[in-house]
């Protein structure tokens, strides 16, 4: 098989599912709860410290303030994909980007959600990335479907999405958060969070996937998944956090596809966490229409 016509075709199956192909810098999405944006590289937030970043009104009304919990200071969040055949690649709302010339689509028109938005990209020879974020007007958190397919076949393969949060940054000038692994009923393989420690303000991640994963707390900003998926708690302080999965093998013109959201609250016992069903959007089941009709199988891996 020719990788050129792979890659050729993976690019006319993101611009047919997609209803409208923007070519800007980041496309904006607003509801009750959440303002933010994607980035032409794939990452949450405009870029850098230009607003919005991830913006929270906690009283759903889109009063939206100064707490913006992602751009203050050093802007970071961000996703990484590491195998031995590519080593630890990723891009960063920070500048830091590896994977470059990706495609930037609102799907919103043609989603099951309020605000969807669809970025593919091609690493070389190595994979293709297609990432969905999306959510629905009146929800308090963010949902992502990112898919990976293989173009060779890739061993040791993870996935990461981490963030620095800095909710107290804009009302009390503090970037320090407390952190933690699980809470009440949700496991620490499941569910990482920062609260702010005075406005008790909380953002974290979360995934029931059935594709192994773990959630961690790094002091150093670790990109790199091994860090998270060894459930590391640094404890409470100006960290980041992150959740990673742990894919293994996954054979040339095999996918997988990952789910998992970034979930906010007023506090660490208000947070949105999503129900079990919650449906991915439209376009990334036709995209993996597309891989299938080209031959590339889902790969199915087991949450250990």
């Amino acid at each position: 098989m020719q990788m050129q016509k792979i890659t050729t075709l993976l690019s006319l199956i993101a611009m047919m599912t997609a209803s409208s192909i923007a070519h800007a810098a980041y496309i904006t999405m607003e509801g009750d709860y959440v303002l933010t944006a994607v980035s032409d590289n794939g990452t949450l937030g405009a870029g850098g410290s230009t607003s919005p970043g991830i913006i929270h009104d906690v009283t759903g009304t889109s009063a939206w303030s100064i707490n913006d919990y992602l751009t203050p200071g050093t802007p970071f969040e961000g996703f990484y994909i590491s195998s031995s055949q590519t080593g630890n690649v990723g891009n960063n709302n920070d500048g830091s980007n590896s994977i470059s010339g990706g495609t930037l689509t609102d799907i919103s028109s043609s989603s099951s959600y309020d605000h969807a938005i669809s970025w593919s990209a091609v690493y070389g020879d190595y994979f293709a990335i297609n990432i969905e974020t999306f959510f629905n007007d009146g929800d308090e958190r963010i949902g992502f479907t990112t898919m990976i397919t293989a173009l060779q076949d890739l061993t040791d393969l993870t996935f990461l999405r981490v963030l620095d949060p800095d909710p107290d940054m804009a009302t009390y000038g503090s970037y320090t958060t407390v952190n933690g692994r699980g809470s009440a009923s949700l496991d620490p393989n499941d569910w990482v969070y920062a609260e702010g420690s005075s406005t008790g303000l909380t953002i974290g991640y979360y995934s029931d996937s059935d594709v192994s994963h773990n959630t961690g707390v790094s002091s150093s900003w670790s990109t790199s998944a091994s860090t998270y998926l060894s459930g590391t708690n640094d404890g409470n302080g100006d960290y980041t956090i992150g959740i990673a999965f742990d894919i293994g093998t996954l054979l040339a013109n095999s996918s997988v596809s990952l789910s998992y959201y970034a979930v906010m609250g007023a506090s660490l016992d208000t947070v949105d966490i999503p129900d079990n069903d919650v449906p991915e959007p439209a376009t990334l089941g036709l995209f993996g229409l597309g891989l299938c009709l080209l031959g590339v199988k889902r790969a199915r891996k087991s949450h250990a």
